[in-house]
């Protein structure tokens, strides 16, 4: 799913937008993260697990003031989600996504 999230404020850098909106926008315990370039774009790739143990994948990428997230769950607890059959199909959505400039 990619949804359009609250603008940057101005005045924050993008790394400490990262650190809020990574917090905000997904309440649950992080896992991992890791900093990556969609598009040209600065994003950051964070993992989460649920209450129910499923691990989820949210990326935020900043365009301008402009924020997206770009998320995948399997809904299949203990089963990484690479795994997941549809893993491939949010992958290539990654390696395609394009913000209209």
């Amino acid at each position: 799913m990619v949804e359009h999230l609250a603008s940057k404020p101005s005045g924050t850098s993008v790394d400490a937008w990262f650190a809020d909106v990574s917090k905000t926008a997904n309440l649950n315990p992080r896992l991992s993260e890791e900093r990556m370039n969609l598009d040209g774009l600065p994003a950051l790739k964070v993992r989460y697990r649920t209450a129910t143990s499923d691990d989820t994948e949210s990326v935020y990428v900043v365009s301008g003031s402009e924020t997206f997230e770009i998320s995948f769950n399997s809904r299949k607890p203990g089963v990484p989600l690479e795994k997941s059959g549809n893993y491939a199909i949010y992958s290539k959505m990654l390696e395609t996504f394009r913000v209209k400039r």
